[in-house]
């Protein structure tokens, strides 16, 4: 199976290369560089207000669990 997989030379250039698993060094494009393969830190950002909506909403949602249902025409006898 071929993966996105990152490389690292001697002189510190990083490149991508899809490759099967089993490869763990290939030559670097810039340098022509023995690269070995490197574990990548996963890159990824949260929205600053992520925890901020969520609080607003689960909030909006309680109000609205909350409205008194006794003048409800469906259960009125």
């Amino acid at each position: 199976m071929r993966r996105l997989f990152d490389f690292r030379c001697d002189a510190q250039h990083t490149i991508e290369h899809f490759v099967d698993e089993s490869i763990t060094t290939r030559l670097c494009d810039v340098c022509d560089d023995t690269a070995t393969r490197v574990i990548s830190p996963v890159r990824s950002r949260l929205d600053h207000t992520f925890p901020g909506e969520a609080i607003k909403w689960a909030r909006k949602r309680e109000a609205g669990a909350k409205i008194d249902t006794s003048h409800d025409p469906v259960r009125e006898v």
